[in-house]
């Protein structure tokens, strides 16, 4: 990105390479040498996810007071298996996990939750929850104690590590109903109904719904409330893979559009993609108190007796360090309407960068109140084709002016996308990546035609 420089070697102009030696470790060298060589590759070989023009991935920009929370932490390094021996930090994850529970309508008192490494880890910790209320019995059995076939249901913009899940929880791909979403890409609670329907009289076992809000390729946000009466009626556990589509619990303008969340079972959240802290802090909430206890508690006789509120006793994770700290001091410092500051802003700035790219002769191509734009030529007859979007992205990065992805729907369809995800970008930013997709898209059908 424009606004990075980089480190280069007097002699060569690039930065340090890494030693390729048969054995790196070999021959010991200055700890200042190892480290300036790790920060000069770090700038050379890694996509800035911090620039305020990076509209990539859902990752945020962490702010100062984050990164200086995460030092303190990292040097007290704290043991989080256990309350006896890091009482305070798990005090404060436990304190946090609840606050941020109750921005989804959990009560506070009874919600709980854990920090993960991420959406990845903290959805497949919910199938955890799901097939342990489900069928108590696969705890000492495993899958072999059950009659007939567990399956779950996720829509096909649904993220693929509902079923990375179900292939490490030994359900296997076939285990996973993929159901059919509608023009705004959203699940068609319907088509859900008459899946556990269709399962139930061939004599699978249907155990859970994941619904999403914030689809990645996307930002679409299914119907939940209606998602959540099919689930209920029909005794399954509900998921909400709200990874980052869960920034709208924090703006009251967008509060209406998580309707229903409280209703789910479990919540995947992840403040690495919205409250500005580092990678990776990822959360999973439940409003069952002894959810997570009954799913991973394991007896060891190095570890306390009574360990059922330990950290290790209700999570993947056995030691771990303390991850909730960034989380905790930009919420401490920001406060609710500091966040919601924060996150409305990316969200006007999303709005801009639509209505500036709808007057430029661009076609958005997707219908979510988030800060994400999917997005195809309209001026040209083949302004939608694969190649020539993914060139256009090619020159916007190029340019220096942002770095945008191409993506591609559950129906085959391919599109440029732009998300805001930073706390620092502002209106040039989204200005000066409009006018670079301008000019790179000049620049692409000008070599396309040419002889």
């Amino acid at each position: 990105m424009e606004d990075h420089e980089l480190d280069r070697d007097a002699q060569t102009g690039m930065p340090p390479e890494p030693r390729t030696d048969d054995d790196p470790f070999a021959v010991p060298r200055a700890s200042e040498t190892v480290l300036a060589a790790l920060a000069a590759g770090l700038r050379e070989g890694t996509v800035s996810t911090a620039s305020p023009r990076y509209f990539g991935h859902f990752t945020t920009a962490p702010s100062e007071i984050a990164l200086r929370a995460s030092a303190i932490a990292t040097e007290a390094n704290p043991q989080l298996a256990t309350r006896s021996h890091a009482q305070f930090a798990v005090d404060v994850e436990d304190l946090t996990v609840r606050a941020l529970a109750s921005r989804f309508g959990y009560a506070p008192a009874t919600a709980d939750g854990t920090f993960t490494s991420g959406g990845a880890e903290a959805n497949a910790m919910a199938l955890a929850l799901a097939l342990a209320r489900a069928f108590p019995e696969i705890a000492q059995r495993g899958l072999r104690a059950l009659a007939g076939d567990p399956v779950l249901y996720v829509s096909n913009e649904g993220h693929a590590t509902a079923a990375r899940a179900a292939r490490l929880a030994g359900l296997g791909s076939d285990g996973v109903r993929i159901v059919p979403v509608d023009r705004k890409l959203r699940m068609k609670p319907g088509a859900l109904g008459e899946a556990i329907a269709r399962d139930r009289a061939r004599g699978a076992i249907p155990f859970l719904v994941v619904a999403t809000a914030g689809a990645t390729s996307a930002g679409t946000i299914d119907p939940i409330p209606e998602i959540a009466a099919i689930a209920e009626r029909a005794g399954l556990w509900l998921h909400l893979d709200a990874a980052w589509g869960g920034l709208a619990a924090f703006v009251p303008e967008l509060a209406s559009v998580l309707e229903g969340s409280a209703r789910a079972d479990s919540i995947t959240f992840d403040p690495h993609k919205t409250l500005a802290v580092p990678l990776g802090a990822g959360m999973l909430l439940t409003r069952h108190p002894r959810a997570l206890a009954s799913a991973f508690h394991e007896q060891a006789g190095y570890m306390p007796r009574d360990a059922s509120r330990d950290p290790y006793a209700r999570s993947t994770m056995w030691s771990r360090r303390f991850i909730g700290a960034p989380t905790y001091a930009v919420l401490a410092s920001l406060g609710w309407s500091g966040v919601a500051e924060m996150l409305a802003r990316q969200v006007a700035l999303g709005d801009r960068l639509r209505r500036a790219l709808g007057e430029r002769g661009w076609s958005v191509v997707n219908d979510t109140p988030l800060p994400v734009v999917c997005f195809v030529d309209a001026t040209h007859e083949d302004g939608a084709r694969p190649d020539r979007l993914a060139a256009i992205a090619r020159e916007v990065d190029a340019r220096g002016a942002g770095w945008i992805t191409l993506v591609r729907f559950s129906s085959g369809t391919r599109v440029l996308r732009a998300c805001v995800t930073s706390p620092n970008t502002r209106e040039q930013d989204i200005d000066a990546l409009v006018d670079s997709l301008d000019s790179s898209r000049k620049a692409v059908f000008s070599r396309s035609a040419a002889p």
